[in-house]
């Protein structure tokens, strides 16, 4: 009954807010006006974009006292989070019906421009990103396949970082032995920028002693510094730099009866598993005009990083499990103008490899792609294609490797027409494809050699959106409507046959499977005190048919999927220096991540938190902030099958946090 009742109510506000009303903007920061999009390098705003999005500026991050992106894309966007295996660090994000387990490969990250997405099955790593430096986050939902190619199925989430202009420290502590610590810096002297930021974070752990002595606990450190000039011809060049550090151990799983006790106890009597990886991060970025209608673009970046892991016992820890990487991109877009005609082309290359201790795993991605997009009157039109390159290759340390290559195409069509000062429509078609990472498509043979796996075919989608765009002076709403069919959507079969899936299971594919549902947010200012914002997403996954198990997935819901996905946050503004925002998320129950058959006893649990922020601006600038999370104290737990749950949220977690500006 409480989730139809908040459904409802989010839904009858997202209607009624909508009407026209004379409320005066306050203190109260919430972006209504139209946002300009940027990823998509049209640069059109979100209201007249021929895509659903979802645009959140940083006014929208700092009014929602978000301690990092992750929560910030938990607790307020229409995506689904949650830790790997339980690792708080390495968080899975998925959209639009794709599930917890896999949706992470089907949605493609960039940090300003730069793609995050991994070689092999490691999350991409956003939780190094310092959400105070942030300046704007862009979802694009079912979306994103011509510019950005490989995995850009459910569409694409972008995170800008900004120039910062002054000083800002910030200081937080909290229970269960918090405490962070950030500084940033930046100026601009003439045609001269810079700007520099460190911060670090450390835990104490959410759970109880392992058997030597360690909880949960973790520590990470950022540390960010870019340099930039701009020419008197227009010229603009961007170096940067940034190294990302954490090391971090994380709870094993549960069994229900043990989860439903106390789901931070070490039960298993074990040392917790750990992990530990550092990152390094190179770029440079020139843009430069030629005439008045032509402008080019070169963006070049080079990652390092390691990653170890090693795995507990009751006495200890095994050896370290270790695996470097090598990540090289090199984008070259050009860009022209010319009245209502706008067009982009270019060439993107990936390079990626990840070295064990036995062989060395490679993707490369080449993509060719060209956009249109033409405004006649109050509608604009666009279209893309793409064309794109990936190999796939194994070599071990010694004796013969395996090289796979595959050619994709995407595409996209779409329209958005102004029907009136306040409203406008818009719908596109999009073609979309996703390359199995290193670890899907080379699977072990005779140990400790890997062999290419002719069976597992590449997934495809076809998508298509339709929505509204409704502005007035005080309130934004936004609602789409979607269905996406899909062809070879990959799984891991652990549920049929050994014969059919192995021993262990098998990565193979879902012969068709569908997703469609309603996407709907709503932004309104009811007065000048009180401002208030809805996100709810009404998602269905199926599997159409599978060959596996004799039919017996057929018809049955994707694992890992919600139907039911909301937010709804409410910020009152006591004065101008005094602001409250209460945030409530909910996301209702499916299927365990390896129930395909949806047979299992026990469920993936609803997902249910409660936030609280007391925000207040004293007469020297200082920002005081506290923060309560999980106020009512719900378990969660991600659920991998029966007695299988692996616990990540189970604590109510304050946080006090002290930030001044120079």
């Amino acid at each position: 009954m409480f989730t139809k009742n908040l459904i409802l109510a989010a839904s009858l506000s997202a209607i009624l807010f909508s009407n026209t009303a004379n409320a005066v903007i306050g203190p109260i920061k919430i972006t209504l006006n139209p946002t300009e999009i940027s990823s998509n390098y049209f640069n059109e705003v979100d209201t007249l974009a021929p895509f659903s999005s979802e645009v959140y500026t940083e006014k929208d991050i700092k009014a929602s006292k978000s301690n990092s992106i992750y929560d910030f894309l938990t607790q307020n966007t229409s995506l689904t989070l949650a830790p790997s295996s339980g690792n708080r660090f390495s968080q899975s994000i998925a959209a639009r019906g794709y599930g917890l387990t896999n949706g992470y490969q089907n949605i493609v990250v960039t940090l300003n421009g730069r793609r995050l997405n991994n070689v092999d099955m490691q999350t991409s790593n956003i939780g190094g990103i310092n959400i105070n430096n942030v300046e704007k986050i862009e979802i694009t939902k079912g979306s994103g396949s011509v510019v950005y190619g490989d995995n850009a199925m459910a569409g694409a989430i972008h995170i800008f970082t900004k120039n910062n202009t002054d000083i800002e420290t910030s200081t937080s502590i909290g229970n269960y032995g918090l405490q962070e610590r950030d500084i940033s810096f930046g100026t601009q002297e003439g045609n001269f920028n810079i700007n520099a930021s460190i911060d670090s974070l450390d835990h104490g752990g959410y759970g109880s002693n392992d058997s030597i002595g360690n909880k949960d606990k973790g520590e990470q450190s950022n540390a960010n510094l870019g340099v930039g000039y701009s020419f008197g011809n227009g010229t603009d060049i961007q170096i940067d730099y940034s190294k990302n550090y954490v090391n971090n151990k994380y709870p094993f799983s549960v069994t229900k009866a043990e989860f439903d006790a106390d789901p931070g106890f070490d039960y298993d009597g074990k040392a917790r598993n750990q992990r530990e990886a550092t990152e390094w991060n190179r770029g440079l970025k020139i843009t430069t005009p030629i005439g008045d209608n032509l402008e080019i673009t070169f963006d070049a970046s080079k990652v390092k990083k390691y990653s170890q892991t090693r795995y507990g016992s009751a006495t200890g820890y095994g050896s370290w499990g270790r695996s470097d990487y090598d990540y090289s991109n090199n984008n070259l877009i050009v860009s022209f103008k010319n009245g209502n005609l706008k067009i982009d082309s270019g060439i993107k290359s990936s390079k990626a490899f990840r070295k064990g201790s036995s062989n060395t795993l490679t993707k490369d991605n080449m993509g060719i792609f060209s956009q249109l997009q033409l405004t006649r009157n109050n509608t604009l039109f666009s279209i893309g294609v793409r064309k794109e390159t990936v190999d796939h290759k194994y070599q071990p340390n010694s004796g013969t490797g395996d090289i796979k290559e595959t050619k994709f195409n995407a595409f996209d069509i779409g329209f958005n027409s102004k029907l009136s000062e306040t409203t406008s429509i818009f719908s596109n078609y999009n073609q979309a494809f996703q390359s199995p990472d290193v670890d899907r498509y080379f699977k072990i043979g005779a140990w400790p050699a890997l062999i290419y796996d002719p069976d597992l075919k590449a997934p495809k989608s076809k998508t298509i959106n339709i929505g509204l765009n409704y502005l007035t002076n005080n309130s934004k709403t936004k609602a789409t409507l979607f269905r996406a069919n899909l062809k070879n959507e990959i799984y891991l079969c652990k549920q049929a046959s050994a014969s059919e899936c192995g021993y262990f299971g098998d990565n193979t594919n879902l012969d068709k499977s569908h997703k469609y549902g309603l996407e709907l947010q709503n932004k309104y200012n009811v007065n000048s005190k009180l401002s208030t914002n809805v996100n709810y997403a009404y998602t269905v996954a199926k599997i159409d048919s599978e060959d596996k198990g004799s039919g017996a997935f057929n018809g049955k819901t994707h694992p890992m999927t919600s139907k039911h996905n909301i937010s709804v946050s409410a910020m009152y503004s006591l004065n101008d220096k005094t602001n409250m925002t209460l945030t409530q998320k909910y996301r209702s129950k499916g299927f365990a991540s390896e129930d395909f058959s949806n047979t299992f006893t026990q469920k993936q649990m609803a997902y249910n938190s409660t936030d609280f922020n007391f925000a207040y601006i004293t007469d020297k600038g200082l920002e005081l902030n506290f923060d309560v999370e999980n106020l009512f104290d719900n378990s969660y737990g991600t659920v991998l099958r029966d007695d299988v749950i692996y616990p990540t949220n189970f604590t109510r977690n304050i946080k006090l946090s002290v930030s001044r500006k120079f």
